[in-house]
């Protein structure tokens, strides 16, 4: 990104993106750090949401089209605070006799800058408008993938990191591919060094494994990430004469299949990338407290028969509650599923707005079906093994 660039900034409001619907923002880009400038909507009127904002930051920003640069700012202290106040000039009648949106306000402080600094060359408001919304028209549909593109001579930035890879393909990865063996000392030798060194890389290995077995289990029940057991993998590592492992197949595995089928089924929902990634390395949804429910059965045959008659009594009461509950219709998240829910809420930004109650539970559905089938996914495998 160019220091001291003026950009304008589209974000796309739905998934599939809609022509001419975008928020605007503006974004000025310093050496070291930068400002975005825009104003937001949340029910109760408009409000700045003005704030210090990095280059990565704005680049990884959610729903993102791009930026359009405008113009550069002269690096001078007076230009530099010149624009900051014009951009905050409208704070605080933003609710007043004058209606704002977020595009129009963004046209009003280019046009009060170019009347206070004079750096958009002349350029028409109407004309910069119109060729803003071609751009974004142009590239909407590469907001959510990510792509990079370039729009007639005008610079377009889209997030440039598309590559990340969950916990679990991590340690698919690490697992598959175990270290190389250090050779073994020559006799009588003192504070010998193995060379290469790879002493430090087998302690981040280790705690790898650690880490997935004793923070993160979930990730081990997932959809078979190998073709062999860890266990195998590593007697064959023990077995080879060579330092170097054994090689790997390197066809898909149950989870390559998986995380694909996951990804696709959750685009209608317009997710991001980060949010899809916490989403698997959570397990969000696959740990239901009804498993914790079967341990505690069969504690007390005294208990059940309270319970029993307790649902003797107030039988008339239960129905009436089931007929209830069935009529709330099946938008309604299911009890057990109030925890993910919760995490959800942690994890999807905005989520009471982009996703309904009946959007969360397809998506809990989508979950379980994916990630929560080992044993359908290993299948004969786990057979063979056994």
């Amino acid at each position: 990104m160019n220091p001291g660039a003026l950009y304008v900034a589209l974000f796309i409001r739905d998934d599939p993106p809609k022509p001419n619907d975008y928020h605007w923002a503006l974004y000025h880009h310093r050496f070291d750090s930068g400002t975005k400038y825009h104003i937001r909507n949340e029910g109760n009127g408009w409000m700045a949401a003005h704030g210090p904002e990095s280059g990565i930051g704005i680049l990884k920003s959610f729903l993102l089209v791009g930026l359009f640069q405008l113009t550069r700012i002269p690096s001078t202290t007076s230009a530099q605070e010149t624009l900051d106040r014009v951009f905050r000039s409208y704070d605080e009648r933003l609710n007043g006799d004058e209606v704002f949106t977020c595009r129009t306000w963004v046209l009003r402080g280019l046009r009060d800058l170019q009347e206070t600094l004079g750096v958009l060359d002349g350029i028409e408001l109407e004309v910069l408008e119109k060729e803003i919304l071609e751009w974004g028209n142009q590239y909407r549909f590469e907001a959510s993938r990510k792509c990079a593109a370039k729009a007639g001579g005008r610079e377009c930035i889209v997030d440039p990191q598309s590559a990340v890879l969950t916990n679990v393909e991590v340690l698919a990865y690490i697992t598959a591919n175990p270290p190389r063996r250090p050779p073994n000392p020559p006799p009588n030798s003192r504070h010998w060094v193995p060379s290469p060194d790879l002493r430090d890389h087998n302690t981040v290995i280790k705690e790898i494994h650690n880490y997935a077995t004793r923070l993160s289990p979930h990730i081990l029940n997932y959809p078979q990430y190998t073709y062999q057991s860890p266990s195998q993998i590593q007697a064959q590592s023990q077995a080879q004469e060579s330092p170097i492992p054994p090689s790997q197949l390197n066809t898909p595995t149950p989870l390559d299949h998986a995380l694909r089928a996951l990804v696709t089924r959750l685009q209608p929902y317009g997710l991001t990338k980060g949010e899809v990634l916490m989403i698997v390395n959570l397990g969000v949804g696959l740990v239901t407290p009804a498993t914790e429910g079967d341990n505690e059965a069969g504690e007390g045959e005294e208990d059940e028969n309270m319970e029993q008659d307790n649902v003797e009594e107030t039988n008339g009461m239960d129905v009436d509650g089931a007929e209830a509950s069935e009529e709330q219709g099946e938008g309604e998240i299911a009890e057990e599923d109030y925890g993910a829910l919760a995490l959800l809420d942690t994890v999807i930004e905005e989520r009471e707005e982009r996703l309904s109650n009946e959007d969360v539970a397809n998506v809990l559905a989508i979950i379980r079906e994916t990630l929560g089938s080992k044993r359908l996914s290993e299948g004969e495998g786990m057979d063979e093994e056994g």
